[in-house]
């Protein structure tokens, strides 16, 4: 890990704090022999500009363009911290398989990787542990703030991306090393339990909370902010910690709820360049990770949607070449309804629940065989695109405009149906069955497609398969809502279905059906260039 020694002078990149979306490039020019803080933080300016550079690393490898990284080691273009969440969130999954021939791929395409060095793997756990170290640091000048800075929010705000961090290394590594301004340690060690770092987080969020306001300004926390995400987090707390903490997570998606966000006008808009800009589109989105195809260049959201396409796209999609890469599998594809059974009359233009945003061409539904089969195995997913609400390109055919809803109010319903639905106390079944059929009308079209609160508790086949588990309904509504938006590992994981022989899908395990494989994959390895340099980190199990 090459993060023992973070140099201050790294925080030059600011994301504006004053528009809807990313407008231009706050650079704080720094002399690169500066090391120590009180050279750094020398006005109000540079105090903005640390705060938004920590925001900047879900989005951006290093300050310096898409070419640069600021951690050594690290390639600049696929550990983008939003594409290697993408990446481990997705691909192992039931939503994708990627056809590349890189590396990482075939061990994350099948769930077979080991300790052994994978990209996304290692871009994830040192990006997200870079933010620790960035927030660490700011939370030791914070104090030193002048007047016009609002320390309280500020400190407050850096805490939550650190605890964004902590929350998304407890998902992906169970137990990575723990340190703070309080702690701190070249050779960090790890708490004791996974619970512990669960206890930790939400203690931060909830110390925090009233520092925040309701809504932050776009692309900054609020305390809805902090509430989407401990709603995610009390809807898998009993993964986390073994204790089911239902009640919990009701309550905060009803603070969400109460903050004065409304679903999108149309569902395809949040996904569109100028989702940020577009009202319609804005009031559902709660924390976005934000991109602009002229000052904030990098692989993040544009390995998704560039990821997505064929090397000639087949349709518009404001971008130049595609990389074919990414695409749907079958059970993807046969979560949403079509007019009739015969697949062989299957389109994506015929697909009643418009949510499933495709193109089929003369592809298969299924995959086969992932390597080098874009063009002719599995639906390319066109969800993310380049493309403004009016039809426009993006600003750029390489680099996106499209900011990534990292959390929005559409989760946040599902959250609140399915905590209801497992028994949770301070909501109703009605309630939560109000919730479902605006989403459904919102992608049918009408209210032709309603379900009722017996629909919520059933037991129900997944993917398009004859696997049935209780509450599968709701976890195919979290697929046809919210695919591709990296939720989809933690949905399985919940569920019990991801490792497990009892819901299968192409490559699972590494054969072409489908296998169940060990549990160890329900966690990431702790990455091994850290464990040589740090003698106090244990591995997790099976690894």
């Amino acid at each position: 890990m090459k993060l023992k020694h973070i140099a201050i002078s790294l925080l030059g990149t600011g994301l504006l704090t004053t528009t809807s979306c990313v407008n231009d490039l706050d650079v704080f020019p720094l002399d690169p022999d500066i090391t120590t803080s009180n050279k750094a933080y020398d006005s109000a300016e540079s105090y903005t500009q640390a705060l938004n550079k920590i925001y900047s690393v879900w989005a951006l490898s290093g300050q310096d363009g898409a070419g640069s990284s600021d951690i050594s080691g690290l390639d600049a273009g696929n550990t983008v911290l939003l594409r290697c969440w993408f990446t481990l969130q997705t691909c192992p999954t039931d939503e994708t398989k990627n056809a590349w021939g890189d590396a990482w791929v075939s061990s994350m395409n099948s769930m077979t990787w080991t300790t052994a060095q994978v990209e996304s793997i290692e871009g994830a756990y040192q990006r997200g542990m870079y933010i620790v170290a960035l927030v660490n640091d700011f939370m030791n000048n914070i104090g030193n703030a002048p007047a016009e800075i609002n320390q309280a929010q500020y400190a407050a705000e850096a805490r939550f991306c650190r605890a964004l961090a902590y929350y998304s290394l407890m998902d992906l590594f169970g137990r990575p090393p723990f340190i703070t301004e309080s702690n701190y340690s070249l050779n960090p060690s790890q708490l004791a339990t996974r619970a512990d770092y669960f206890n930790w987080i939400e203690s931060e969020l909830l110390d925090i909370y009233d520092d925040l306001p309701v809504q932050g300004e776009y692309g900054h926390a609020g305390q809805a902010a902090v509430d989407a995400l401990l709603s995610r987090m009390y809807l898998n707390a009993e993964v986390y910690t073994g204790t089911p903490r239902y009640d919990d997570c009701i309550a905060r998606c009803n603070n969400v709820i109460n903050a004065g966000y409304s679903l999108a006008d149309n569902y395809d808009e949040l996904f569109m360049a100028n989702n940020g800009e577009n009202s319609t589109a804005s009031k559902e989105i709660i924390f976005p990770i934000m991109a602009d195809g002229e000052t904030t260049q990098s692989y993040g959201i544009g390995a998704i949607i560039l990821g997505t396409r064929a090397s000639s796209p087949e349709r518009a999609s404001g971008i130049g070449s595609g990389w074919a890469g990414f695409r749907g599998t079958g059970n993807l594809v046969r979560v949403f309804d079509f007019p009739s059974t015969d697949e062989s009359t299957w389109t994506d233009e015929n697909i009643l629940d418009k949510r499933g945003i495709f193109y089929s061409g003369s592809k298969s539904i299924d995959i086969t065989t992932s390597y080098a089969t874009f063009d002719t195995q599995g639906w390319s997913v066109y969800k993310f695109t380049n493309l403004n609400s009016d039809g426009t390109d993006g600003k750029n055919a390489t680099f996106p405009d499209t900011d990534f809803p990292l959390f929005r109010l559409g989760e946040i319903y599902l959250n609140y149906a399915e905590a209801v639905a497992r028994g949770g106390q301070g909501g109703s079944m009605e309630q939560a069955v109000t919730y479902i059929n605006e989403l459904r009308a919102r992608g049918y079209g009408d209210h032709s497609h309603d379900i009722s609160s017996s629909w919520l508790t059933a037991n129900a086949s997944i993917g398009g398969t004859t696997s049935s588990v209780q509450y599968g309904n709701l976890l195919n509504e979290r697929q046809r809502e919210m695919y591709f938006e990296c939720t989809r590992r933690t949905d399985l994981i919940r569920f019990g279905l991801f490792t497990s022989g009892n819901y299968l899908w192409v490559e699972k395990g590494g054969t072409p059906t489908g296998v169940a494989v060990d549990d160890r994959y329900n966690l990431y390895p702790i990455p091994t260039t850290d464990q040589s340099v740090n003698g106090n980190l244990e591995q997790n199990p099976g690894y």
